[in-house]
């Protein structure tokens, strides 16, 4: 009456990726992120896409240009860019562009030069989109 009846592991995956899924960065947009954000200098460093800071010292964020909590996808290069990290100072370019309308406005344009870029510009070489 009790005995041992197994039931076999479901073996599907979800149909619909959850939010979270779809707004982490994936190691390969963030590969390309940064050997964009680091072409423009000869050490090889890493440059703000927005200040143009590229001191090897300043600890620099990956931050979504459509935020995450927009469902802003996180594999997608043109969504993502490389902007200042903490500075106690001054405040960061990370915080400027969540906080401020003018900042937001910077993340649109920047955008829609990152999907040109892409699109028809020399990033068509580095980046080949395929829907998953």
């Amino acid at each position: 009456m009790y005995g041992f009846n197994p039931v076999p592991k479901i073996t599907h995956r979800r149909a619909k990726p959850k939010r979270g899924r779809h707004t982490a960065i994936t190691d390969k947009c963030s590969n390309e992120v940064k050997r964009r954000a680091s072409e423009g200098n000869p050490e090889g460093y890493l440059i703000c896409e927005f200040c143009g800071c590229s001191r090897p010292a300043v600890r620099f964020e990956r931050a979504h240009l459509i935020n995450a909590s927009q469902y802003g996808s996180g594999g997608q290069p043109w969504n993502i860019a490389i902007v200042c990290g903490p500075r106690t100072e001054t405040g960061t370019c990370h915080q400027f562009l969540d906080d401020t309308e003018e900042g937001r406005e910077m993340k649109m344009k920047k955008r829609a030069e990152l999907i040109q870029y892409y699109t028809i510009g020399p990033g068509r070489s580095w980046w080949i989109y395929i829907a998953e």
